[in-house]
């Protein structure tokens, strides 16, 4: 096989999964914890000199982002977010 020919055919399965996760009527397994990180400056730093100055972050550092996904059990489309809602488990008596 060519090296052509190879690209097309993993061309036409590109195309075809796309069809398939977008034609998916997800069905979704059980939501994981799936922590994310991003970069977050600290300190400062003068940069400019003169009559114009400007500052800038000292370094960086990475923080944790709680984050959580799921996966469709059908395509594999993954989800992710990062929004959470508290969950009641049961309830007790008051007494007023």
């Amino acid at each position: 096989m060519l090296m052509n020919d190879k690209i097309r055919q993993l061309q036409k399965e590109i195309e075809l999964e796309k069809y398939k996760i977008s034609n998916c009527n997800h069905t979704f397994g059980k939501p994981y914890y799936n922590p994310d990180s991003e970069m977050v400056g600290y300190g400062s730093v003068q940069d400019g000199r003169g009559s114009d100055p400007h500052w800038s972050y000292a370094g960086y550092h990475e923080v944790e982002k709680p984050r959580w996904s799921r996966k469709c059990t059908s395509c594999g489309f993954e989800e992710h977010t990062f929004k959470q809602k508290p969950i009641i488990i049961g309830t007790e008596p008051t007494f007023n």
